[in-house]
């Protein structure tokens, strides 16, 4: 994975942040039995750079990505 892009939301998080965002995405994925991971994996848009989905990066009022 890249090293993060300035839209997304889950790349500006601090590292606290990240790490109990981790583990409550973890824990849900246990708990689903890894339905929620092909879900999220398969039926998701992902970012090329940085690999997250796209829904959390920051857009215009346009619709489009501030990048």
């Amino acid at each position: 994975m890249a090293a993060g892009c300035r839209d997304c939301e889950t790349c500006t998080r601090s590292w606290l942040g990240r790490l109990f965002q981790n583990a409550a995405v973890g824990l849900m994925h246990v708990v689903t039995i890894g339905i929620s991971y092909l879900i999220k994996k398969g039926f998701r848009r992902h970012c090329p750079q940085c690999g997250h989905l796209l829904s959390r990066h920051a857009r215009r009022a346009d619709g489009s990505f501030r990048d």
